[in-house]
């Protein structure tokens, strides 16, 4: 028969834990799992405060280099600039003409009866970019003296040898009159004119031997 205690509670003698199993397990659970949110709240903290020390760092290693492209930005205009002005003086070196060897081919085609009264030269015309230069030759206006029309012809012709020379048209050709058995008062007995018009300079890839025509050995 079970004993049956008729004592109150408040009066009946304390029992000692070890009668009341697993109370010290719970015990320790529970500061295991209060220890436990503790070190997660303390690692997840950190972790904030490094992310956020990260993201402080990165803003400013980007207003360093913000800082710095700012500084070296002029370098690339100039560079940018230095390209864009030796383009453009490449375009318009490659427009220029040969006077110098135009005045020098004249005096070999033209018959040795023949010269040259007057000579004028329009601009070259064209254009010059970075991507290149576009253009044509001057158109030469020559005036002069020869001894019959068919040395106007002959003086014609040769011209039509010059270097890059597309057309010659003859402007006019008029024969002096006489006067006592003498050509006109200037000494010409035929006056032309005639116009020259060239096409523009090339770059040449491998120097070419002169023509024999030009003075040149072959």
């Amino acid at each position: 028969m079970r004993p049956v205690h008729l004592l109150p509670a408040r009066y009946r003698p304390a029992r000692a834990s070890g009668d009341r199993p697993g109370i010290g397990y719970a015990a320790i659970a529970a500061l295991a799992v209060l220890l436990l949110m503790v070190l997660g709240y303390v690692v997840t903290n950190n972790g904030i405060k490094d992310a956020h020390q990260k993201t402080a760092d990165a803003q400013a290693e980007q207003q360093a280099a913000e800082a710095k492209i700012g500084q070296l930005q002029a370098y690339g205009d100039f560079a940018s600039l230095r390209t864009s002005r030796e383009a453009a003086v490449r375009g318009v070196a490659s427009l220029r003409f040969d006077y110098e060897r135009l005045m020098r081919e004249m005096a070999l085609v033209l018959p040795h009866n023949t010269y040259l009264t007057t000579f004028s030269a329009a601009p070259v015309g064209g254009t010059a970019s970075s991507s290149g230069a576009t253009g044509t030759g001057p158109t030469v206006t020559v005036a002069g003296c020869a001894p019959s029309h068919e040395g106007v012809a002959t003086a014609v012709v040769r011209l039509r040898k010059l270097h890059n020379i597309t057309d010659v048209t003859l402007i006019n050709s008029t024969k002096a009159a006489t006067s006592g058995g003498t050509s006109g008062a200037s000494g010409c007995p035929t006056q032309f004119g005639a116009t020259l018009t060239f096409q523009a300079e090339t770059a040449t890839t491998a120097p070419a031997a002169v023509p024999a025509r030009l003075g040149g050995g072959q």
